[in-house]
């Protein structure tokens, strides 16, 4: 049985928070039901206790004595009554086993026991837990350090990561291999869905995208309804299923039909080129802006090679013009949460210029941080039409070529890599986005 490392991440926490002693207790999230009706929600763990017990289960709390590393899990007892609906738990001491723990108790025991540890020294509790004692700074620290400590995966997060990537690459293959002009958004969604299901994961990362069309032009397009009438088309699927309690966020888009039309080639050429340029340049002690920067470059030299962009490049970058076709960040950390923590450390400003200001992180890269790395160009109408009316960008668009590629929709193509002491490892390497490759899969899917 693998145990979940809940100590290696509780001192993890205390070592960016810079105690040597102290106590930090922490509370899960709870059940809750809709109003009105005794169903509930689906239950989702808060992710910064789950880095720091690997509980999934609502009621649970965890106490960590910094000085003696020392931890306890506190498990709610199950009366009998209760688990005629729920089933009889494990016993406290299989959870403690289970978990990595010292000592395990009832959450009804809290009060005495972490009472008795933190006596004489600092409590330290998250903002959304904190009783009227701890004060709001001492829990933005702990919460700041937390966050911290999320940002860099151990060999446990990656391995759970690893195989989140194996089972969502998986799901997209057979996508790629099955679907066929006439289905609708929605058939794709949930067959992605069920393959991520049945292979262990428990939910999906996040709301699926497939997006046929012009609704490829829709950054977080959910509506997924729309029927793939026309084989001309691509369709956007950006779909990752959690495993582990660890996300995955995998984006590929194709065609409707068996090939792109040159339209889309030569869009998906150059979104190609700019993740293949970033992948190969992430490495520890890169900047992340400046992976975004780079990606800005390639598709600038590929948008003036197809005439969408005219005169010189270098004032095409000054100008921020390719934020209007990618207004969105190069990636994000990746980890418990799809668009994970840490991705802006104290004191780190959002840069106000087109597509940079939703870069969701500015750090150095280091090794064990994860992230995603997903390019995109877009021809969105309102953008476009801002474009236009501001001279300084303009000056560097053709709309009459434009208007040659905006049924395009969108391109965008989305794998994760954890940064190495050297590089970089795609956790995403088994899911196609050469175009041969993906063309081979698309052609497959017409020849049953």
């Amino acid at each position: 049985m693998t145990v979940y490392p809940a100590k290696q991440h509780f001192a993890a926490t205390a070592a960016q928070l810079g105690a040597d002693s102290g106590v930090i207790l922490v509370h899960g999230s709870e059940t809750l039901l809709h109003p009105d009706s005794d169903t509930e929600y689906v239950f989702h763990q808060n992710s910064n206790f789950y880095y720091l017990s690997g509980v999934a289960e609502p009621g649970f709390a965890a106490a960590y004595d910094i000085s003696t590393r020392t931890a306890i899990l506190f498990v709610p007892h199950v009366s009998a009554d209760e688990a005629v609906w729920v089933g009889v738990p494990p016993s406290l001491e299989e959870y403690r086993a289970a978990h990595g723990f010292d000592a395990a108790h009832y959450t009804s025991e809290i009060d005495a026991v972490v009472g008795a540890l933190a006596a004489s020294s600092t409590l330290y509790m998250l903002p959304e837990n904190a009783t009227p004692s701890i004060s709001p700074s001492s829990a933005a620290k702990l919460r700041a350090a937390v966050h911290e400590a999320r940002v860099f995966k151990d060999d446990c997060e990656i391995a759970v990561m690893r195989r989140a990537n194996q089972i969502s690459s998986a799901a997209h293959v057979t996508l790629m291999r099955e679907a066929r002009q006439g289905m609708n958004e929605t058939e794709l969604r949930g067959r992605f869905v069920g393959l991520a299901l049945a292979q262990g994961c428990s939910y999906e990362a996040y709301g699926s995208i497939v997006a046929g069309g012009r609704n490829a032009a829709v950054l977080h397009y959910t509506k997924n309804n729309m029927a793939l009438d026309c084989a001309d088309d691509v369709v956007l699927v950006d779909a990752g299923g959690t495993y582990g309690n660890y996300a995955s966020d995998i984006t590929r888009t194709w065609p409707v039909g068996p090939r792109f039309t040159a339209e889309a080639r030569a869009i998906y050429g150059i979104v190609l080129d700019m993740q293949k340029a970033v992948i190969s340049a992430c490495a520890p002690h890169k900047q992340w802006e400046d992976m975004h920067a780079l990606a800005a470059r390639v598709a600038a030299e590929g948008l003036l090679r197809l005439g969408v962009l005219t005169g010189d490049l270098e004032s095409i970058l000054a100008n921020h013009v390719v934020g209007y076709f990618m207004p969105h960040g190069i990636g994000h950390l990746i980890g418990i949460d799809t668009h994970d923590v840490g991705g802006y450390p104290a004191g780190t400003e959002r840069i106000n210029k087109p597509g940079l200001r939703y870069l969701r992180a500015r750090r150095e890269l280091l090794p064990r941080m994860v992230f995603t790395v997903e390019p995109g160009l877009y021809f969105v109408d309102a953008i476009l039409a801002e474009a236009k009316a501001t001279p300084a960008v303009a000056q560097h668009i053709d709309f009459d070529a434009v208007a040659l590629f905006r049924s395009v929709g969108g391109v965008r193509i989305e794998d994760n890599i954890v940064i190495t002491d050297t590089g970089n490892e795609n956790l995403t390497s088994e899911c196609p986005k050469e175009i041969a490759d993906i063309e081979a899969l698309r052609a497959g899917a017409y020849q049953a």
